[in-house]
């Protein structure tokens, strides 16, 4: 989860942190540690395999149902590029929301399953290394990014260099990333200054959504929360909570605020079949102990 301070979020966390930010932060971290113990209990803590039967679309379509397995599936189908781009973002949306309903105990856990050779668990280790803040800590991970000429590894090195002031060096690479197709790229050239992002970068953000689903999620808590003028637009916010359930990128936070808007009798129709789907998201069910059949 988020720290209070975020001055002390170090480097692994400054690309985790957006995901946090769009879609979890839902409870506190002792809610959340006490609704997920159980499913954790009775969860196989592995890496998902996927196999010629699991086309992207059941996929998809499993994971909006809070499929936990669907998710973790769909994080490899990212990793590798399997029915969809390979993607480091897609990836860890993936594994975040599985972590969520319970699929996996930590996000670092699927990573240090994958294969060592792996050029994003290279990444997201990596990152892990940098957050002691040591100078020499600092120094080697850069070598290795400048060494990586992934998109993904060249946005990471824009993020230690925002971090240690040279921000002309790190929206260009950022801008650079970008255009080859990094979706963390895409949604940090938006952001001034790798500031938070505010309402007036709603416009921008919306341009790329279709390309990069996450941002729905972010569209939605944008317009949700109060602004700095205390407005909240909460029907505008809905509507993009919904494109990112049709996407399998909406978290716990956002079902909850659906079906919150619902209930209380917001401008929206929903389905049986979406409230269902909504109510699965926002609180995970318990699920049988197979193994133990």
């Amino acid at each position: 989860m988020l720290s209070k301070n975020k001055k002390n979020i170090k480097m692994k966390n400054c690309y985790l942190y957006i995901i946090m930010m769009l879609l979890l932060a839902s409870c506190s971290e002792q809610q959340v540690m006490e609704e997920t113990s159980s499913l954790q209990k009775l969860t196989a803590q592995k890496v998902m395999t996927v196999s010629p039967k699991d086309s992207v679309a059941s996929l998809f379509n499993q994971a909006r149902w809070g499929d936990s397995s669907a998710y973790l599936k769909l994080a490899d189908c990212y990793r590798d590029g399997f029915g969809v781009k390979k993607d480091l973002l897609g990836m860890i949306t993936m594994t975040a929301i599985a972590e969520e309903l319970g699929g996996i105990q930590t996000m670092d856990d699927y990573f240090k399953n994958l294969p060592n050779e792996h050029e994003f668990k290279t990444l997201y280790m990596l990152m892990g290394s940098y957050k002691s803040y040591i100078q020499e800590s600092a120094d080697s991970v850069m070598q290795v990014l400048r060494g990586n000429d992934s998109p993904e590894a060249q946005t990471l090195l824009a993020f230690v260099l925002m971090d240690q002031g040279d921000t002309i060096t790190a929206k260009n690479l950022i801008r650079e990333a970008a255009n080859k197709g990094c979706s963390l790229a895409e949604i940090f050239s938006m952001v001034p200054d790798g500031k938070d992002l505010v309402r007036a970068d709603a416009a921008k953000l919306a341009m790329i959504a279709e390309q990069v689903p996450l941002i729905y999620s972010l569209l939605g808590n944008l317009y949700y929360e109060p602004d700095e003028n205390g407005k909240t637009e909460e029907q505008l916010a809905v509507e993009y909570y919904m494109k990112a359930e049709e996407r399998a990128v909406l978290g716990r936070k956002g079902a909850a605020r659906v079906l919150d808007y619902y209930k209380s009798g917001g401008n929206i129709q929903l389905t049986e079949d979406d409230i269902k789907r909504l109510e699965l998201i926002a609180k995970p069910r318990q699920i049988e102990n197979e193994t133990a059949k």
